[in-house]
């Protein structure tokens, strides 16, 4: 039982990390990694805890209790009556006592959950605290979850420390009876006293599983609650899934098309209810696009312009399908890019986010990420053709230099270089870039976006960008604000109109004068 209970944990994680990796970004915005990580390590061991030593016990204890009875009965049904008669006392107390327990013991795992979700911020944000000064402050906010953990432990423990000596003066009690009413009935010879010593090595054969129930319903409710915490999250669902008429796509033209695509915010968050905190219920939000109409030719390069917060980011998940998007506004080659298999939706559209992420190995290994069989010799022609030089870049060992945990030992712009240079490894017919050099100066972006349309028009370069200077040699601009589209057309038509394009270049014409006294 204890060997199955570790290959019940060891299936259990297996299934929350194949669900874990295929949930919307949407899901992660009900609940925090620290949450996560306390769900898949805590409440999974409290787990096997009930799938091996509780059901061990749990059968022990019935088997005793069943043989038992049935032997004291077959001695003396009077007598046997005197020992199960302070159960239904002892289950009334119980009942009171495990509903308390559950909900303790609820309340102290998403206790330790909030406290990991505090060290897990504070670890990865070490340097964000650190140029704060805040360190005491940090101190102090983890010193009161931990004390919110300890106080509902305790009043778990103390609930738990009622039970177990409850239900073992039950045995207690039942032990008295049967020496007071067993001596009366060998005194007028109803019971010999052989039977008598029989019947109470019986006795106090249960007196042992007896004061084991009682952990045993201590360790159900525990288990109990963290199943219902695992529940929740596999009950979650994937919001973002191969459709079941889903059907093979070739690799194409890479033409992408826009129709009347309107998304907002938290609206997704209504799936995962389960998980959220009652102050963190969704609220409706403005639409982040609305109405979009947009369209993109193979071997274009097509800019997306607009102040922070526009809608250009959310318009470039969408064609990648990372938020919920409706059927029937997105197409890719006359396709509907909801009815195409996500597997392969994500092999033709390459995506490079704003926020770059790096795994904690080497930048070799990190650009050919997505194409683990690629050669030495791709990995450096995607490296160069991300602007990212191994020998003139300082890196100690080339492409073999470590970058640390999220690329610390690299630059900003280093890193943003090697997320670029791992897209491109897979060739992908559709590029999106969503501010992914920003790191960078405006004439080495532009010098990069160029080589990525002058390599051959094979590739559909989509790029959201602030910078004009970059994308003034785009074959389209569409002009984002308040998550429409206000204008659209090329560099030289949109500045000679007036509007937000022609304001934003006019303001970054006068910065570059400035810069240069």
């Amino acid at each position: 039982m204890l060997g199955a209970s570790r290959r019940v944990e060891y299936d259990l994680k297996g299934m929350l990390h194949d669900h874990l990796v295929k949930m919307a970004p949407s899901f992660y915005e009900a609940v925090s990694t620290g949450d996560l990580m306390s769900r898949m390590t805590n409440d999974v061991t409290l787990v096997r805890a009930l799938g091996g030593p509780g059901i061990l016990y749990t059968a022990n204890a019935l088997f005793i209790y069943l043989l038992a009875t049935v032997f004291m009965a077959a001695m003396s049904w009077k007598l046997t009556l005197v020992v199960l008669a302070p159960l239904p006392l002892m289950a009334w107390v119980v009942r009171g006592l495990v509903h308390r327990l559950r909900a303790y013991a609820l309340a102290s795992r998403q206790a330790l959950s909030d406290l990991s979700t505090v060290v897990q911020e504070n670890l990865t944000g070490a340097q964000v605290v650190r140029s704060f000064a805040l360190e005491q402050a940090q101190t102090r906010r983890f010193g009161q979850r931990s004390s919110q953990y300890v106080d509902w432990s305790l009043k778990e423990s103390w609930t738990r420390a009622q039970m177990i000596p409850l239900i073992a003066l039950a045995g207690g009690l039942s032990y008295v009876g049967v020496l007071g009413m067993g001596g009366t009935m060998v005194a007028s010879g109803t019971v010999t006293l052989g039977d008598l010593v029989a019947f109470l090595s019986y006795v106090a054969m249960m007196i042992f599983p007896t004061v084991a129930l009682g952990w045993i319903m201590s360790l159900l409710q525990r288990g109990a609650a963290a199943l219902e915490r695992l529940d929740d999250v596999l009950r979650s669902p994937e919001t973002i899934k191969t459709a079941s008429e889903a059907r093979p796509c070739a690799r194409g033209e890479g033409h992408v098309q826009v129709r009347g695509l309107t998304f907002r915010y938290g609206d997704a968050l209504e799936h995962y209810s389960q998980l959220l905190h009652p102050a963190d219920s969704p609220q409706k939000r403005r639409p982040a696009l609305l109405e979009v109409e947009l369209e993109a030719r193979r071997g274009e390069m097509v800019a997306l312009v607009g102040r922070v917060g526009s809608g250009k980011s959310t318009l470039l998940k969408a064609l990648v399908r990372l938020i919920e998007i409706p059927g029937g506004r997105v197409w890719l080659d006359g396709e509907d890019i909801t009815t195409i298999d996500l597997r392969q939706l994500r092999e033709i559209v390459s995506y490079v986010p704003q926020d770059d992420f790096l795994f904690s190995t080497t930048a070799r290994d990190n650009i050919a990420f997505g194409v683990p069989s690629a050669d030495d010799q791709a990995v450096l022609a995607a490296s160069l053709a991300a602007g990212l030089d191994p020998e003139r870049e300082g890196l100690s060992a080339g492409l073999d230099t470590p970058v640390g945990e999220r690329g610390s030992n690299l630059s900003g712009g280093q890193r943003q270089r090697v997320a670029l240079a791992r897209a491109l490894l897979r060739e992908a017919p559709v590029l999106l870039l969503d501010n992914a050099l920003s790191n960078v100066d405006a004439e080495t972006e532009r010098g990069i976006l160029e080589q990525l349309i002058g390599t051959g028009a094979r590739r559909t370069v989509l790029v959201a960008s602030n910078r004009i200077t970059a994308i003034r040699n785009a074959d389209r601009v569409y002009v984002f604000e308040h998550g429409r589209i206000v204008d659209a057309g090329t560099h030289d038509e949109l500045i000679t109109r007036p509007g937000l394009y022609r304001l934003m270049h006019q303001q970054q014409r006068l910065s570059a004068r400035l810069e240069q006294y």
